[in-house]
């Protein structure tokens, strides 16, 4: 370590022996007071080291919570589930950050009322989404409109999300939040989102800061997928589905994707790269997989 200025570790004790007068006092000043310079420099030395290590432990991770938004409107809300039949519920969980003072609090609480909004709005264009407020009443509203039309059927529409740290160092920070509606049919919808960012910036991380050849990620990620999904590989004489991907669900790196402790998480979800019935897909692809695919700036995430 560097002396950093440290009067105590500079001490000459040799400077000491020019006193030629050898009276008793100063014989017990000379012998008394060596040890104590040589205590007190160990005592600056061991806290300088201290400190030092506690500058380099400041990063701490993120402070979250998580909000929620719970709405229902309707006469069989109270009723068990199987016998809600005219009913409307928004039951809606989403991370925040506490730290008002963070440049991570108003990024992510964007990101997480656009996720909300995006699940009930039914807006013709995606980048003309109403407020959140706006979107969770015209969901409500519609329910409603339902039941005016065919008082006597069923009506009973859904929508919850909830969230899920995936990573949270200090330096970076992953966050997925999943979300389920229905509104009649034959089955509801499931939906995601997942991002990652940089703490001390707020900067969001893509895929193209962390991996030099997305190409050959994504055959490193199919042939994850194909692991994980075996069974729908298989043919049908082996108990399988024959599935393939083809035209119609080509394979892609998934559109939700972000950065874990142990490597690069990707979630699938429904229609994206297969049938409903193929339900959702996760899984995270570990760093010594594609260790040659990392860039240089991000080794120290291997």
């Amino acid at each position: 370590m560097a002396d950093g200025g440290n009067p105590g570790r500079n001490v000459n004790h040799s400077a000491v022996q020019p006193f030629t007068i050898q009276s008793p006092v100063v014989s017990i000043m000379k012998n008394s007071l060596t040890p104590a310079l040589f205590f007190a420099a160990a005592i600056l030395l061991t806290a300088a080291c201290n400190t030092d290590k506690a500058q380099a432990d400041t990063t701490q991770p993120v402070v979250l919570e998580s909000l929620t938004i719970e709405k229902k409107s309707g006469p069989d809300c109270d009723k068990p589930d199987t016998l809600r039949l005219n009913c409307v519920e928004i039951n809606f969980r989403y991370p925040s950050v506490k730290d008002a003072g963070s440049p991570l609090k108003p990024i992510v609480e964007t990101w997480s009322k656009d996720f909300l909004t995006s699940l009930v709005a039914y807006a013709d264009e995606p980048d003309n989404m109403p407020a959140l407020d706006e979107a969770i009443q015209d969901f409500i509203n519609m329910h409603d409109e339902m039941v005016a039309e065919m008082p006597d059927g069923p009506a009973y529409y859904a929508a919850e999300t909830w969230d899920t740290i995936l990573l949270n160092d200090g330096k970076r920070l992953t966050l997925k939040i999943d979300g389920y509606i229905y509104a009649g049919g034959a089955h509801g919808n499931s939906a995601a989102a997942v991002a990652t960012w940089e703490v001390a910036t707020g900067k969001q991380i893509q895929l193209e800061d962390i991996v030099t050849d997305l190409d050959a990620l994504k055959a490193k990620a199919e042939q994850k997928f194909r692991e994980v999904k075996a069974e729908i590989f298989k043919p049908e004489s082996e108990g399988g589905w024959g599935f393939e991907f083809d035209e119609v669900f080509p394979f892609k790196i998934a559109d939700n994707t972000g950065l874990t402790a142990n490597g690069i998480y990707f979630c699938y979800v429904p229609y994206e790269v297969g049938p409903y019935a193929m339900g959702s897909t996760e899984f995270v692809l570990p760093f010594d997989e594609i260790k040659d695919l990392i860039k240089t700036e991000n080794t120290d995430q291997e």
